[in-house]
This record gives structure tokens, sequence and C-alpha cells, in this order.
């Protein structure tokens, strides 16, 4: 059972989750009030949301607590599962499994992973959660005959951890291709924004030790929440570059 500060944390950062970046959720006293609680408790767990870029204050007659809604970065340089990356922030990982099954791969998805018409994939479709808040909406195959049981496992954080400790896979690198999208209604619903709202769509293959292809996957992210960071090496005008590792394309 939850400590009642846990409690109440949790009762804030829903509404926070509830309301939209600027919003007012109330004064300090308004508040105390709300979630029959004093003052004290209240200002401790507001303090670690605000350092953790959920609320922030105003001070003055118009002040308040607001909410801020801080973005996650996520880093495209480096293969790393959503777990890490929150945690590496300061953030509280989650993850909501939607679906999972065994299923046959579409045209796209046997080109990714270089499999045959005959084969299977496991698919794995999940919400990642920071701070209770949804962040991304994912859905994640692998070919089925290279991981047997992976549906039995725990689905609940790394599945990059899964692949390396019961497998014996150590993702090497990452092909990710990333566009501008709008939410469908059911994108939207899982995501907890409005329809047509912005997100970024992150398609990814993902490679072994070997150089063989173990993941295709589609991440959905929220624009609002989201924010890009790629680390470039400079190598001066006068040394040719290996064939574009980087590129950017106009959707027409």
């Amino acid at each position: 059972m939850p400590k009642p500060s846990e409690e109440l944390r949790r009762r804030i950062v829903a509404d926070i989750n509830a309301g939209v970046p600027g919003a007012k959720l109330g004064s300090e006293r308004d508040l105390a009030e709300h979630y029959s609680t004093s003052r004290a408790s209240l200002r401790q767990i507001l303090a670690a949301l605000e350092e953790a870029g959920l609320v922030h204050r105003v001070i003055g007659r118009a002040g308040g607590i607001f909410i801020s809604h801080a973005q996650v970065q996520r880093s495209l340089s480096d293969v790393v599962g959503v777990p890490a990356f929150l945690a590496n922030q300061g953030y509280v990982a989650g993850t909501r499994v939607l679906s999972t099954k065994i299923t046959a791969p579409d045209v796209l998805t046997q080109k990714a992973l270089d499999l045959g018409a005959g084969d299977f994939v496991v698919e794995i479709q999940r919400v990642r959660l920071a701070d209770g808040s949804p962040i991304s909406l994912e859905i994640a195959q692998f070919p089925a005959e290279a991981f047997p049981g992976l549906l039995e496992k725990q689905l609940g954080g790394s599945i990059y951890e899964i692949l390396e400790e019961d497998y014996g896979l150590v993702p090497s690198r990452a092909d990710e291709r990333i566009e501008a999208v709008n939410a469908t209604p059911d994108e939207a619903s899982a995501l907890s924004v409005k329809p047509q709202a912005a997100l970024l769509l992150i398609t990814r293959i993902t490679y072994d030790q070997h150089d063989a292809p173990c993941e295709f996957s589609r991440d959905l992210f929220r624009g609002d929440r989201t924010r890009l960071a790629v680390t470039a090496q400079g190598r001066g005008i006068a040394v040719h570059s290996p064939a574009a590792a980087a590129t950017v394309a106009l959707q027409s």
C-alpha cells in the first residue's frame, strides 16, 4: 500500500497530466485544502515536482502553482532503452503494455528484418510513461524464431536488457528515420493528447553484434514533451566524410 506522501504525489501528478502546459493548478493554500493535506507536506512534494520540471511557481498576486510539462530529451547518438534515458533525466519511468502477439509480418517488416514470407514476428505494443505521464507509444517487432519465449518475459522494463541477459544479443547500432506526423484518434487516446496533435515518429531498425537486424519498431513521441539531441563530429572541409550517416529529407 503506497505511503500517504506517495499517494498524494500520484494524485497531483494525475491532475498535472490531465491539464495543459501553462494552466494554473492553484495557490499553495488552495491545493492544501483540495488535497486535504498540510501545507508543509504539500510544499515538499511540490518542490520535487518543480525540480522534475512538472510544475513551476509564480510569486505575486496572480501567482500560484502552474503546470510546466518539461520536455524529455531523446538522444539520437546512443542505442538505449526508454527507461534508461528517462532515469538519467530524473524521471520515474513506467510502462503500460497494450498488446502482445505473434503474427505474420507485413512487407515493410519483412524487408526491415530480412524475413521470408513464412516467418513470424513477436509484436509488443506499449505506452511509455515519465512520472506517470504518457511520453511515447511504441510498436516493436522481433523475429519470433530468434527469440522463443519472449512474450513470457516481464515486458514492463527494457527489452534490450532482456535480449542481452536472456538471449546473448547486444544491440550494436540502429538506423532511425524521424518525421513529424499527426495523432490518429487511437494514438491520441493512448498518449493523452488531442486528435491531430503533433507527434514525432521514429522508425528504427536495430542490429545485433553480428550486424543482423533484430528489431523493427515505430515509436511515436509526444511533440509537446520531446526534444531530440544528436552529437555530430566535425572533420573539416578538407576531409572527405564517409557515406552520409545522417540525412534530412523533405516529405512531398
